[in-house]
């Protein structure tokens, strides 16, 4: 069942996962420190097993990314969640108690095994792709863009081993199916 999970996915490498954010701006400035708060929110009902299956198994929803960031808008009903684990997390941020000054949405490249995929790509001399860092690109970026460089100009990273984030683990995986 595996395997066959695998190859029906075997297409997308690469994909855009929709990510929601608010801004809050509490009415007392002094009442909560400036620092950013990121957490996974998961639901309290428990998911089946089909549930998980059907997921993986491609029957989710599609949402296009469009070449204009502007044009990306958020779920309503993603960002009224957020709205509700603000209150939950500080009672300054609750409706009333805070000014929303933004409600966004942004999509991340996001990879089937969870890796990023850095390197050059297998059958096609000089051309290189360093993406599918999710959320994490701010991150590594400039460790990302040192280890492109020296792929680019050396032939090899020397400041980061590049083999687990090759391309080329996708045409091994085709391979093997």
């Amino acid at each position: 069942m595996e395997e066959e999970l695998l190859s029906s996915r075997e297409r997308e490498r690469v994909y855009g996962v929709r990510a929601h954010s608010i801004v809050l701006e509490p009415k007392e400035p002094d009442a909560i420190t400036p620092h950013a708060l990121s957490l996974s929110y998961h639901p309290a009902q428990a998911w089946s097993k089909e549930a998980v299956m059907a997921l993986l198994d491609g029957n989710m929803v599609v949402v296009e990314v469009p070449e204009d960031p502007e044009q990306i808008v958020g779920d309503p009903e993603s960002l009224q969640v957020l709205k509700r684990v603000a209150r939950t997390v500080s009672s300054h941020l609750a409706e009333g108690e805070a000014r929303l000054k933004a409600e966004q949405a942004c999509f991340l490249p996001c990879t089937d095994d969870s890796i990023p995929v850095i390197g050059e790509i297998p059958g096609v001399r000089g051309c290189y792709v360093a993406t599918g860092h999710n959320c994490w690109g701010i991150l590594n970026g400039p460790a990302t863009g040192a280890a492109m460089a020296e792929l680019i100009v050396d032939g090899q990273s020397s400041i980061v081993d590049l083999t687990r984030f090759s391309p080329a683990r996708f045409s091994r995986r085709s391979r093997k199916g």
